[in-house]
């Protein structure tokens, strides 16, 4: 490529460089001649005006005698002077005694001006008795200054002749030559021949330039060796990941940003033989879906084609995790589907044909038991007066066998017996109370007798039934209730029965010397809560959800030296489900537990209704 002097670097340079360095000359001469002609101006004026007081010393006895003779001979030989072009000589009334003007006055114009006073000492005192005005051209000095200027312009053309050619010159052998080698080299490399490096090295920006462009010339030949060996490699691994996917046993397919099929394995396409023919390679999703649901691929779709066609495109394009299709050969397909960071789609199709079959068996198993269990809870449910009835009868007849109602028994050891029957009888009936009451909640035959439940007097309650227990003897069970706690709707025989329960409990498994609290308090939400903390041996953390579940207790040393079924907390946490409520368990090892059962809002009643609702009641009674 010919580059010509006005296009290239040096010659864009030398029109930046002249007009700098001409103005820059320009202002150089015009500085130094300014001050020049000044000073010029200067010493003309200085030399005039110490030739018009001379004149005027001289002309003060002329002027004085009014000898006009010897004023003309003063001004005649002022006029000798080549700046002279006229004079005049006033006295004091401004008449002029004398004047002369120069032969080239005609031809010049006067530019200078100078006057002064003639004074005479007279008697000791020097008086004003006239004037005298000469006038100067200054023709010479202009000369001088016009030959100076063309002088200095002669001057200044040369030297900006040689300044630019020395530009010109050093440009082009540390700017042009470089330049030209690194434009010969990019034009080798644009037409695809031998890359070659620019041979040149300078320690300035250019030098730094060349020596990155052949570093990048480098860098490329690198760069397109490693190019060609990752081509090499990306072929060997799209055939790795086209095996890898063929061999997979899910179908796999991949769609592009337009929902078009462009890469998919056989068991994508052979699920079932109508897919095989449908599922071609640039197809969109849905036209497959709306080929394969009118083909009759999919089972339920009868009459709802378009609306089957819309769910399943829905899900594809929402990327729904698990889409399960059922076909018509009997399989069953989950679609998991994926977008890549390329924003295309991928789908893996599994056969969960078995899955499906297993979880049948397991429903149908699942059915039987719950069917068993219902069976059961209803057994048990309907067994209640059955159990209950001679168990009273028991209880009934060692109560009057113990208190020797019908006369003495005779032997101690028998009113012990009636003792032991009466203890042993009471716990079975209260066990067979609890199972009754848990089967009857999981028969759902269990129905809440919602009344209005002061909850301070029902704590009080079964706080005075626990104390009286022989464990609460070393045992203190403290209540901490505020007078104005609200009541709540619920079962009366249920909440004493859940009180109790747990009042029990923290006794049962706090040593002597320990605490129990009851605590009672309306939250910030309106709903009602009642805790119920203890000092006893505690419940390990990973036990405090399997001991909910009935008949299993917490498996420590420490709890198998008490008795108990397992079945108070199971049977607490249900009578609070049936309220809608909750029950909460906190513990820590050797440091206590503390039970929490909450009622919702939607079952408290304000202190002051629920004795309005209470006094009704009574009156009703």
């Amino acid at each position: 490529m010919n580059l010509n002097i006005r296009n290239s670097i040096c010659g864009k340079l030398l029109s930046i460089y002249i007009p700098l360095i001409s103005i820059s000359l320009l202002l150089l001469f015009t500085v130094l001649e300014s001050r020049n002609i000044h000073k010029l101006n200067s010493e003309l004026g200085t030399r005039l005006d110490k030739m018009v007081d001379i004149q005027g010393t001289a002309l003060s006895t002329p002027v004085w005698n009014y000898d006009l003779d010897s004023i003309q001979a003063i001004l005649l030989a002022l006029s000798r002077n080549p700046e002279f072009h006229s004079a005049q000589v006033y006295d004091t009334d401004g008449l002029i005694l004398a004047e002369l003007t120069s032969e080239n006055a005609k031809t010049v114009d006067a530019a200078l001006s100078r006057e002064t006073e003639i004074k005479h000492n007279s008697f000791d005192r020097l008086e004003t008795i006239g004037t005298v005005r000469v006038l100067f051209h200054d023709a010479l000095i202009s000369a001088e200054i016009k030959e100076r200027l063309i002088f200095d312009g002669l001057v200044m053309v040369v030297t900006i002749l040689v300044l630019s050619a020395l530009t010109f010159l050093g440009a082009n052998s540390y700017i042009g030559v470089p330049l030209k080698l690194l434009l010969e080299s990019i034009q080798t490399e644009k037409q695809h021949k031998n890359r070659v490096a620019v041979n040149w090295t300078s320690n300035d920006e250019l030098g730094a330039v060349v020596t990155a462009y052949n570093d990048l010339l480098q860098k490329q030949s690198a760069y397109e060796a490693a190019v060609k060996a990752s081509e090499l490699r990306a072929k060997r691994s799209e055939a790795q990941l086209t095996q890898a996917i063929e061999t997979m046993s899910e179908g796999f397919a991949l769609y592009d940003q337009e929902d078009k099929l462009v890469l998919c394995n056989s068991n994508y396409r052979n699920i079932s033989a109508k897919r095989a023919r449908i599922i071609t390679l640039g197809s969109r999703f849905e036209d497959q879906v709306r080929e394969l649901v009118y083909a009759g691929d999919f089972v339920g779709t009868e009459g709802r084609e378009e609306e089957f066609i819309k769910e399943t495109c829905a899900s594809h394009e929402s990327l729904q995790e698990r889409m399960i299709l059922h076909l018509s050969n009997g399989t069953w397909l989950q679609f998991n589907h994926r977008r890549t960071p390329a924003k295309e789609i991928v789908v893996l199709a599994t056969d969960i044909t078995p899955l499906k079959n297993q979880e049948r068996e397991i429903r149908r198993a699942k059915e039987i038991a719950d069917q068993a269990n219902t069976a059961k809870s209803q057994f048990l449910a309907n067994m209640s007066h059955e159990l209950r009835t001679p168990l009273n009868a028991i209880l009934g007849f060692s109560e009057i066998m113990k208190g020797e109602l019908m006369g003495p028994l005779g032997s101690t050891h028998y009113k012990s017996y009636c003792q032991d029957i009466h203890s042993s009888g009471t716990h079975l009936l209260d066990l067979i109370n609890d199972i009754l009451d848990l089967s009857k909640i999981e028969a759902g035959a269990f129905e809440l007798q919602d009344e209005t439940v002061d909850i301070i007097q029902t704590a009080r309650a079964a706080h005075k039934l626990v104390v009286g227990q022989s464990s609460s003897e070393f045992v203190p069970v403290t209540l901490d209730i505020p007078d104005d706690l609200p009541f709540v709707r619920a079962d009366l025989r249920a909440i004493k029965q859940i009180l109790l329960n747990l009042l029990s409990n923290a006794v049962k498994f706090t040593p002597p010397g320990g605490e129990v609290i009851l605590k009672a308090q309306e939250n910030a939400d309106s709903s009602l809560s009642i805790e119920i903390k203890d000092t006893g041996i505690g419940i390990p953390k990973h036990e405090l959800e399997r001991i909910l579940e009935p008949f299993i207790r917490a498996d420590t040393p420490m709890t198998r030296a008490f008795e108990g079924t397992g079945l108070g907390l199971p049977l607490v946490k249900s009578l609070m489900e049936q309220h809608d409520g909750q029950l909460g368990l906190g513990s820590e090892i050797n440091k206590g537990t503390i039970a929490t059962i909450t009622f919702p809002a939607s079952r408290v009643i304000p202190r002051a209704e629920g004795d309005s609702l209470l006094s009704q009641s009574i009156g009703n009674a």
